[in-house]
């Protein structure tokens, strides 16, 4: 089959066709029948020697033969992580204000928030998904409840929305698994959500800090709170970030984490012995200093990888490996060092100014001449 189609791609190649005993190029309808004729009809025609333009289309037709068994070949079984983002698929849909947790929508004083899942390895190269069937997304608010949330078209792709009512933390989860060639993929996105507002006081914000995680979980990723970090704590350039990776609540040392930024850098290593992971959040926002934004925010995607060897049945399909992969989502900014030394040179720039300013002034004060009167007598 693939051999045939192979040969009828060449019947339409942009390559001129040459007849074996002359320089002409031979018509396309000729060549067609030639085609055709040397296919499907078995004949005794003599030897034609190899040209080199005979040569060409049989490397061609190798070319294809072997793609197509490749792709014949290739598994369903995909590698490429399901995780939650906060960007729209549509950026003109929808209308969203800008909080300590990051965009959310806000009906009758109530905070909603949007999240859409996406399947890639990072923010630079993922796809929204457009459908999703195979789990419910669980919720579980800053009261420990737990409860299941609908998701469905939101803005055109699958995503979830959900009321936080409460200040504190929200953890957003979805668990999908699937069987291909004997290996089981679970797949666990996990996304945390902060919401806050400073009209609601700041005095119970300590109690709200500690992360949280499932001992359900089949592979969760927390990630560590910073050293004094408060609600209006954000993630800069050149902060350390810790992951926890943990495997029904425990630990796992080994685990591959992944760290990729929005620009597309990544950087991976092994969690260790109490299963923890770092990373340090590098600078790849350059704008000229006219157009900086402080409060310019960049998506961040951590993942998690962990294989065990084992055999069972999903669904009634068995398995003899199972193939652990974990999402958390976040946000970082440029660091407060940026402007703060940009501030401090002008600052510098204007001490500098004012004190040459001065010096010329007093250095002009003493090189002028007092006005004096001076009177004599002509007779004396």
């Amino acid at each position: 089959m693939a051999y045939m189609m192979a040969r009828i791609m060449l019947t339409f190649c942009a390559v001129p066709a040459f007849d074996n005993n002359n320089t002409k190029p031979i018509d396309h309808d000729q060549r067609r029948h030639r085609i055709i004729s040397d296919t499907l009809l078995p004949t005794k025609a003599a030897y034609r020697p190899p040209t080199p333009h005979r040569d060409m289309h049989m490397k061609l037709i190798s070319t294809l033969l072997a793609a197509s068994i490749l792709c014949a070949a290739t598994p369903a079984f995909s590698a490429s992580h399901l995780w939650w983002s906060e960007t729209m698929p549509h950026p003109d849909h929808g209308a969203t204000r800008h909080s300590h947790g990051g965009p959310v929508e806000i009906r009758r004083g109530v905070y909603h928030k949007n999240l859409w899942l996406r399947s890639g390895d990072g923010p630079a190269d993922s796809v929204h998904v457009t459908a999703f069937n195979r789990a419910t997304p669980t919720l579980v608010s800053v009261s420990g409840e737990i409860k299941d949330v609908p998701g469905g078209n939101l803005h055109g792709t699958y995503g979830v929305n959900f009321a936080m009512p409460d200040e504190g933390y929200y953890n957003l989860y979805l668990v999908a698994e699937a069987v291909s060639e004997g290996v089981r993929q679970v797949d666990v996105a996990k996304s945390e959500v902060l919401k806050h507002s400073c009209r609601e006081g700041h005095d119970h914000v300590k109690g709200l800090m500690a992360p949280r995680h499932l001992d359900t979980m089949p592979l969760e990723l927390v990630r560590e709170r910073m050293e004094a970090e408060s609600f209006h704590t954000t993630i800069g350039f050149g902060d350390t970030v810790t992951f926890l990776v943990l495997h029904f609540g425990k630990p796992v040392a080994g685990a591959e984490v992944t760290l990729n930024t929005a620009h597309g850098w990544r950087n991976t290593v092994r969690a260790d012995a109490d299963g923890r992971a770092s990373f340090m959040m590098i600078r790849d926002y350059y704008p000229p200093w006219h157009e900086f934004e402080r409060r310019y925010r960049q998506d961040y995607l951590v993942t998690a990888a962990y294989e065990v060897e084992g055999h069972g049945e999903s669904g009634g399909t068995p398995y003899h490996a199972t193939r652990y992969l974990s999402s958390l989502n976040g946000s970082y900014y440029p660091s407060t060092r940026d402007y703060r030394s940009y501030a401090y040179g002008l600052l510098l720039g204007v001490f500098a100014l004012t004190v040459t300013a001065v010096s010329v002034y007093l250095y002009r004060r003493r090189r002028q001449r007092r006005f004096h009167e001076v009177r004599f007598d002509e007779k004396n």
